[in-house]
C-alpha cells in the first residue's frame, strides 16, 4: 500500500479532473460564484465607506477578479503571501504535498480550504479592511428568515427548562431521552418544526409523546442513512456534570440550535462544560467565527430585527433564554474557542501530529460532536471509500484508537459516505440517484465511534 498524505489519501481523493463529480462542478460553477458574492459584498461596503477604505476596495475587487482568471486558467497552487500565523504551516503543506499541482488537480478538499485562505490573504494584506467578514451579511439575514423557527424554539426551551425543574426523577429520565432525540434530529437538520411540546410531564403525556416520537423518527429513518443517535443517548444519559464539546458548521440558525443543545446539556446537568470550536477566518461562506456568537445574541436582543409579528411573551422568552446563554458564557459553562488547524487544508486525520495541544484537550471532553457536511468530509479524508467501510476506519487510527467519543451529525451534500450497512447500500443506490442521496441534503448520515 502506498504511503498516505494528504495529496493521496486511502482511496482515490475527488479532483475536478474529473468532470462527472460534484468536485469539477463545484470548481468551475459555484467557486466563481462566491467570488462574484464577495465582490458585491465588497462594493456594497465601498459605498459606504470613507475615501481611502473605497479606494483600497476597489483595488481588492481586482484582487478578486485575478483570483477568479487563476481558477479558470488552472493556475498551479501558489504559496501564501501574507503574514499570517498559519502562513507557514500552509506553505509547508503547499510544498510537501501539492508543489505543482493547480486548481484542478490538488485534492477538491485542499483545494476548496486553499480558496477561502487565499480570500483571507486579500483582506490581510490591505490596511483597511483587515478581518473584514465578507459573509456576515449574507448570515445575518439568513437568521433573519429564520424568526419563526427561532421564537417556537425559544418557546419549547422554556417548556423544557420548567420541566426538568418541576418533574419526578422517573418522568425526567423519561422526557430526557424524548427531548434528546427530538433535538438531535433538530441540530441534524436545522429544523425545528417538529420539536415536541413539553408543557405536561406525565406518565400519560410521556407515553403519547413518545409514540408520536416515534412515529416521526420512523418517517425520518428513511432519509438517514446510518443513525447512531441511539449510541450517544447511552454515552450522554450516565453523563454527570461533564464535558461535551462541539466542532460548528454554520451561524445563524443552525449555531442557535447548537445553543439550545448545549443549554439543554447544562440545564438537564448531563454537562458542566460546553466548549464550542469556531474556525479563525470567513470560512465556508457561513461557517461559524467568534465575533459571530455575541453577534448572535445582540440580534436576538434588538427588539427590530426580526418581524413584528411575535407577541411581547415570545419576544420576552427568546431574550430570557439567550440571556441564560450569555451568562453560560461569562462564567464559563460554556466557551467559544478557535484553533487555525480548522482552517487547515487537513483531514482530521492529521489532528494529533500538527495540532497536538488540540487534539490532548479535546480528548478530554467525554464526546466531541462534529456538525456538517466540511467536518464529516475532513473526518473521512474527503475520498472514495467504499461506502460500506466503518466509521471507526474512515476516521483513521488516531481519532479511532487515541481520542474520545466522536458523533457526526451530518446532511450528505458532497462525494464521501461511509458507514453503511450492505442492506442500506443496495437499498438507496436502487431508489435514488447518487446526486439525489449523496449531494442534495435530502439525506443523512449520524454515525457514532
Amino acid at each position: 500500500m502506498s504511503t498516505i498524505t494528504p495529496n493521496n489519501p486511502p482511496y482515490p481523493a475527488y479532483r475536478a479532473t474529473n468532470k462527472e463529480s460534484f468536485a469539477y462542478e463545484t470548481t468551475i460553477r459555484r467557486w466563481p460564484i462566491i467570488i462574484d458574492g464577495v465582490i458585491n459584498d465588497v462594493k456594497q461596503t465601498i459605498s459606504t465607506s470613507a475615501k481611502e477604505r473605497a479606494e483600497e476596495g476597489t483595488t481588492i475587487i481586482k484582487a478578486f477578479e485575478d483570483l477568479k482568471k487563476e481558477m479558470a486558467e488552472d493556475k498551479p497552487l501558489r504559496p501564501i503571501q501574507d503574514d499570517g500565523a498559519d502562513t507557514d504551516h500552509w506553505n509547508k503543506i503547499l510544498k510537501s504535498y501539492f508543489n505543482g499541482l493547480t486548481w484542478f488537480t490538488g485534492t477538491w478538499l485542499f483545494n476548496e480550504c486553499y480558496l477561502y485562505r487565499r480570500l483571507a490573504e486579500i483582506f490581510n494584506n490591505s490596511q483597511q479592511w483587515q478581518r473584514y467578514d465578507p459573509f456576515e451579511r449574507q448570515k445575518i439575514e439568513t437568521f433573519r428568515g429564520s424568526h419563526g423557527a427561532v421564537f417556537d424554539l425559544a418557546r419549547k426551551m422554556q417548556s423544557i427548562v420548567l420541566a426538568l425543574q418541576t418533574s419526578s426523577a422517573e418522568s425526567n429520565e423519561m422526557a430526557l431521552e424524548l427531548v434528546y432525540h427530538e433535538l438531535i434530529q433538530v441540530c441534524l437538520w436545522g429544523n425545528a418544526t417538529d420539536l415536541s411540546l413539553l408543557t405536561n410531564i406525565s406518565a400519560e403525556d410521556i407515553q403519547r409523546l413518545q409514540a408520536i416520537e416515534q412515529e416521526h423518527l420512523a418517517q425520518r429513518r428513511q432519509f438517514i442513512l446510518t443513525d447512531d443517535t441511539k449510541k450517544l443517548w447511552q454515552q450522554l444519559k450516565q453523563l454527570k456534570g461533564g464535558r461535551v464539546d462541539y466542532v460548528l458548521d454554520n451561524s445563524g440558525f443552525e449555531v442557535f440550535v447548537d445553543f439550545v443543545f448545549a443549554d439543554w446539556l447544562i440545564q438537564s446537568k448531563r454537562a458542566s462544560e460546553v466548549v464550542f470550536h469556531c474556525k479563525t477566518i470567513p470560512w465556508f461562506v457561513s461557517d461559524v467565527m467568534p465575533k459571530d456568537v455575541p453577534q448572535l445574541f445582540n440580534l436576538c436582543f434588538d427588539r427590530t430585527f426580526f418581524p413584528h409579528d411575535r407577541s411581547q411573551e415570545d419576544v420576552e422568552l427568546l431574550e430570557t433564554m439567550v440571556k441564560r446563554w450569555e451568562k453560560y458564557v461569562e462564567n464559563g459553562e460554556l466557551k467559544i474557542r478557535s484553533d487555525h488547524f480548522w482552517c487547515s487544508g487537513l483531514s482530521y486525520w492529521y489532528m494529533k501530529d500538527e495540532a497536538p495541544a488540540l487534539f490532548e484537550d479535546m480528548k478530554k471532553a467525554d464526546v466531541v460532536l462534529y456538525k456538517g457536511d466540511l467536518n464529516y468530509r475532513k473526518l473521512v479524508f474527503d475520498c472514495d471509500w467504499p461506502i460500506t467501510t466503518s466509521f471507526q476506519k474512515a476516521i483513521g487510527p488516531a481519532m479511532a484508537n487515541e481520542f474520545t467519543h466522536i458523533m457526526a451529525l451530518r446532511t450528505n451534500k458532497a462525494d464521501p459516505v461511509v458507514g453503511l450497512s450492505e442492506e442500506t447500500a443496495r437499498d438507496i443506490e436502487s431508489r435514488a440517484t447518487r446526486q439525489e442521496w449523496r449531494f442534495s441534503g435530502k439525506y443523512a448520515v449520524v454515525e457514532y465511534n
